[in-house]
């Protein structure tokens, strides 16, 4: 059968391996791509004016209309599940093709999303034979009824086939499809992959918390060292890449797997890498071990340093001694990190900004300060909790699990206090410049609290002393991004050029 999946974001491993599954049977693949270049869901540059510059909304369709498919293919987040159904209600409109929804959204949600009346199937949850048993049983008149995973409607009902399990091992998919994103992506600056599947935390707010309650804590699963290092060697004699950045929850959990694959990437690949971490699993050993194999970056969720507050709103238990303890040790082995801090916390307060600011600017190998606001994804924890304590309302909920955006994002709790929202914004930009600031300067703008005007400074430029604190730096992501967009901006005034 002819499957196009369609798809608004980055490079997408969960796609590339569907389609390395379906390619493997014989089905013809292909992908409609919109990276979504400064809208709403691009995390580095969110600039509306040339957001609708680069929109490729009509260029997807076009593309979905001159392959023909049979089956279109979705896979959902929260924050792309608008602009998913904006695409497949119009291909019903005019195709014949079957619509099926799986990610994130579909696998929270799934009987709302299967209410929809233009879409024909959901699958929940890990999908790789799932969606091949739909796509056989289709071609060849079987009933669908036994897929497990598979929501369907039936008579006007809505049925939910049973869970599947997790497949023990994880390692014999194979490699993901990375034809699939190669002509949008330049593996050669990059190359992404993935060691393990799920995460071992269920962290209040996070959607890997939903699905280790749906497989009952038995979701997370690791590659063996040989697989990792099939794909490794094989994919740098395609793509000759320079940099390998793994994006698994956490990278370093097990010290033993660790040392192995490490030992082995440094001798028969020897680039660069990037990883995620976490502080309760760096140790010294570890973090000699990674500066040893050529970890260029490492990114640590810390998201708050009001330790009550991480335990208390997001089921976070590293202390605020791990915290230090791990970034010493960053300091020390000249490791460059990232961290991640989360705004709009429910109880947070003016002083948990201002301990931030001044922990923050005592380290010494800090690469940047990523700044996210708190999320809501549905039917997650979180949500419970928000719901008793009158943040979100029955409306909210409903906005969240269709995918509504409200603001920049959806954060309710800060749409909803003004102030708030003007006092975040002063810390936001702190925060983006504070790289470039000696401890004392932070302390003297704390001090004198001149922060207070900081929601005045304009976001171009922001984004300028953005990119001063990358060359400061040398982060080799920052230049990777920078190609990025440079790649499409050549490839939009070639549009532009060509229809002139």
């Amino acid at each position: 059968m002819k499957v196009l999946f369609c798809h608004l974001g980055r490079e997408n491993l969960g796609i590339e391996y569907l389609s390395s599954v379906l390619k493997q049977a014989g089905h013809r693949v292909s992908l409609a791509f919109d990276p979504g270049l400064f809208g709403i869901n691009d995390n580095v540059f969110n600039i509306t004016f040339l957001e609708k510059l680069f929109e490729q909304k009509k260029k997807v369709f076009e593309k979905i209309l001159d392959f023909k498919p049979d089956i279109v293919a979705f896979s959902a987040y929260t924050d792309t599940y608008q602009w998913c159904c904006s695409i497949a209600e119009r291909i019903k409109k005019e195709l014949a093709a079957k619509i099926v929804f799986g990610g994130i959204h579909p696998t929270l949600v799934p009987e709302r999303v299967m209410a929809k009346d233009f879409i024909d199937f959901v699958i929940v949850g890990e999908a790789e034979y799932s969606f091949l048993e739909l796509l056989q049983s289709l071609e060849s008149g079987q009933p669908i009824e036994q897929i497990k995973n598979l929501c369907f409607k039936q008579d006007g009902r809505i049925i939910k086939n049973e869970l599947r399990e997790p497949m023990e091992d994880i390692s014999s998919l194979g490699f993901p499809d990375k034809e699939l994103f190669e002509k949008d992506f330049n593996y050669r600056d990059d190359y992404l992959i993935i060691t393990s599947r799920g995460c071992l935390f269920s962290c209040s707010y996070c959607c890997e918390s939903f699905i280790n309650r749906l497989y009952h804590n038995r979701f997370f699963r690791r590659r063996s060292v040989d697989s990792i290092m099939e794909e490794l060697i094989y994919m740098k004699k395609r793509y000759n890449y320079r940099r390998v950045r793994f994006i698994d929850s956490v990278f370093f959990t097990d010290k033993k797997w660790l040392k192995a694959l490490l030992e082995r990437f440094k001798q028969e690949i020897g680039v660069k890498f990037w990883c995620f971490g976490k502080v309760q699993f760096l140790d010294e050993e570890v973090a000699e071990l990674l500066r040893w194999a050529g970890c260029y970056g490492i990114e640590f969720g810390v998201q708050a340093t009001n330790e009550d507050l991480r335990r208390a709103v997001l089921t976070r238990f590293e202390t605020d001694e791990q915290n230090k303890k791990a970034f010493k040790i960053c300091d020390d082995y000249k490791l460059r990190y990232d961290i991640d801090h989360m705004f709009g916390l429910p109880g947070e307060k003016e002083q948990d900004w201002i301990k931030a600011a001044e922990f923050y600017s005592r380290l010494k190998n800090l690469n940047r300060i990523k700044c996210h606001n708190l999320v809501y994804f549905p039917r997650l924890e979180i949500i419970n909790a928000a719901k008793q304590d009158s943040i979100l309302s029955e409306d909210d909920i409903e906005n969240i699990e269709e995918g509504r955006i409200v603001g920049s994002f959806f954060h309710p709790y800060l749409n909803k206090d003004k102030e708030s929202e003007k006092v975040k914004k002063d810390f936001e930009n702190l925060y983006k410049m504070l790289p470039l600031f000696r401890p004392s300067w932070t302390g003297f703008i704390i001090g004198h609290r001149l922060y207070k005007i900081f929601h005045f400074i304009p976001s171009f430029l922001i984004m300028f002393l953005q990119v001063i604190v990358a060359f400061k730096g040398r982060d080799p992501r920052f230049m990777i991004l920078t190609r990025y967009y440079l790649l499409y901006l050549r490839k939009r005034l070639k549009r532009v050029k060509f229809s002139n």
